[in-house]
C-alpha cells in the first residue's frame, strides 16, 4: 500500500497460480492520502505532526499578541470573531 496506490498477490499453492490485483486512484486521492497519513510511512506522519505544531504555536501567539498589543486588540478581536464564525459556517454547511 501507498498514498493512492495498493497491490494484493493472490497465490494459490497447490497449483502455483497467481493473481496480482493492483489498484491507482489517480494524483486526487495521493493528495488526499497524503493529506490524511494514510499509507504514507511513520515519517511524514512525523512531519504532519511536526507541522500542526507549529501552526498552533503560531496561532496561540498570534492570539497573545493580540492581547499584548492595545492599538492591535480591538481589530485582532475582530479578525478572530469573524474568521471563527467563518470557519463555524463552513463546518455547519459541509459536514453532514
Amino acid at each position: 500500500k501507498g498514498p493512492g496506490y495498493s497491490a494484493d498477490v493472490f497465490v494459490d499453492r497447490p497449483t502455483g497460480n497467481d493473481e496480482l490485483t493492483e489498484t491507482r486512484n489517480g494524483w486526487g486521492a495521493v493528495i488526499n492520502d497524503l493529506h490524511k497519513g494514510r499509507d504514507s510511512g511513520h515519517t511524514w506522519s512525523l512531519m504532519i505532526d511536526i507541522s500542526a505544531i507549529l501552526m498552533t504555536l503560531v496561532s496561540i501567539t498570534g492570539i497573545v499578541l493580540i492581547f499584548v498589543l492595545p492599538k492591535r486588540r480591538t481589530s485582532g478581536l475582530v479578525a478572530l470573531a469573524v474568521g471563527a464564525a467563518i470557519c463555524c459556517a463552513i463546518h455547519a454547511a459541509l459536514v453532514p
